[in-house]
């Protein structure tokens, strides 16, 4: 059962619990099918060992699939709206380096800084980072939550 911490319990510091992603083919193909971006580059092994798009002769994974690894570190702990009042407010990626096939992704997430508006209206910022296997940044994100008082 998740437990949302309300805004005066959580500090800044905090960290969430760490979230690893596999990047096989066949998780890049689901991931393809959901969001209906067959793009070959994603799909097409043989196409995309011609093209060596980003100068790799592989497929890599969707910036989105990214964003959806580095938006999971707050998701799976807190949820994306919770019966607590807890709820994303917005989610601001920005990828630094491709996902090639075959990675594991792994992603974490400290609390940065708290936002005092008022009652209902107060929300964190959380920092996000995702590093491949080889210890490469390959996506940061900032998450704003809204936090019940």
């Amino acid at each position: 059962m998740m437990t949302v911490p309300t805004f005066s319990q959580i500090e800044a510091g905090y960290e969430f619990p760490a979230v690893k992603q596999s990047y096989v083919q066949s998780a890049i193909d689901h991931y393809a099918l959901a969001s209906l971006d067959m793009n070959p580059v994603h799909t097409n092994e043989e196409w995309a060992s011609r093209a060596k798009v980003f100068g790799i002769p592989e497929t890599v994974g969707h910036g989105m699939m990214t964003m959806s690894t580095l938006a999971s570190v707050v998701t799976r702990g807190w949820g994306v709206v919770n019966k607590e009042g807890g709820s994303i407010r917005f989610v601001d990626a920005k990828f630094t380096k491709p996902v090639k096939v075959g990675e594991t992704v792994t992603a974490t997430g400290t609390v940065k800084r708290k936002h005092h508006h008022g009652p209902g209206k107060n929300w964190v910022q959380i920092a996000i980072e995702a590093k491949d296997s080889t210890g490469d940044l390959i996506g940061l994100a900032e998450v704003g939550y809204n936090l019940p008082d």
